[in-house]
């Protein structure tokens, strides 16, 4: 979505419960409920101080124009424009990222020209207007590379031929899955929906108590203020023939006291993944849990978030 107009940063800013990012940059926000549960997500790029581009998850396109456009304020100040059917997205992930990258664009990938969670419009091969965003889900050196459609096959074309001698490889979305969950980051409406807190889910730093007001602020700041009852982890889970999906039971004691979000196989760790929703209680890393997969018990442990790479190196080379 294009959001742009006087009003446009006044009326994001009243709505996401992160502070907008300055111009240029990039930061991750969502729009809560009431109850402090989360109701979309977005990555919000400035492109311009009246100029924001917002991107969410596929699957919720209709829902987050519907709830944006309700709020729209009604002297025109704000626009809002879905531009989906205008643009097409790759993203490439990984060590080799900006070698390859770089052969196509004349914009400056240098990591201090272009650093970790920023924009910056340029070409790519015969493409103008094209949008990259250092941003990523696979954890690892990214740009995701927003173009005009119409650029579509051509900018495919481009990268395949300039990064099969460093050896890239398309992959899809099962290996993404994989490589998401190797750094524990949550996923709209699995881990981050309305029956689970922004600060249950483990969004604190999403989160900027200093606004003045945001949907769900209230709810926020009395749980912040009374403590987290339940809390979202990792759970390192031994790999058996099948793997853990979501919805599966997490026990202590032998009683269930919470469930799993998501999951699936790690093939960096060569075992199984899960995010879970747990008594604070059994929140600390080292604690152990048992998760009730295809009707067997296994044996898991809550690790610390972000398996791999913890400190985001990759991200920032």
């Amino acid at each position: 979505f294009m959001v742009s107009g006087p009003g446009a940063a006044e009326w994001l800013d009243g709505i996401l419960a992160n502070s907008l990012p300055k111009v240029g940059r990039i930061k991750l926000c969502v729009h809560c409920h009431e109850n402090g549960g989360v109701k979309s997500e977005y990555t919000v790029a400035r492109c311009a101080e009246d100029q924001f581009y917002l991107v969410s998850s596929p699957v919720w396109e209709t829902h987050n124009f519907d709830e944006l456009s309700r709020l729209l304020p009604i002297d025109g100040s704000v626009r809002l424009e879905d531009v989906t059917d205008q643009y097409g997205i790759f993203t490439i992930n990984g060590p080799k990222a900006r070698e390859i990258l770089q052969q196509l664009t004349e914009t400056d990938l240098a990591n201090e020209a272009f650093p970790w969670l920023s924009m910056q419009s340029g070409s790519l091969g015969l493409a103008t207007n094209v949008r990259f965003l250092r941003v990523g889900f696979a954890g690892e050196l990214s740009w995701e590379i927003h173009h005009p459609l119409a650029y579509q096959r051509h900018i495919l074309t481009e990268l395949l031929r300039v990064g099969e001698p460093a050896g890239m490889k398309l992959f899809g979305l099962e290996a993404l899955e994989s490589m998401r969950l190797d750094k524990s980051y949550r996923t709209i409406k699995r881990d981050l929906n309305s029956e689970i807190t922004a600060l249950e889910a483990g969004l604190d730093r999403f989160i900027d108590f200093k606004k003045p007001d945001f949907p769900g602020r209230a709810a926020l700041a009395r749980q912040k203020a009374d403590g987290l009852a339940k809390r979202m982890v990792t759970i390192a889970l031994p790999s058996s023939e099948t793997s853990v999906i979501g919805n599966e039971g997490v026990f202590s004691a032998g009683e269930c006291v919470g469930r799993v979000t998501s999951g699936g196989f790690s093939y960096h760790f060569g075992h199984d993944i899960s995010l879970a929703i747990v008594p604070i209680s059994l929140s600390a890393p080292g604690t152990r849990v048992q998760v009730m997969v295809h009707g067997e018990l296994r044996d898991g442990k809550v690790v610390a978030d972000s398996l791999y790479d913890p400190r985001n190196e990759c991200c920032r080379c």
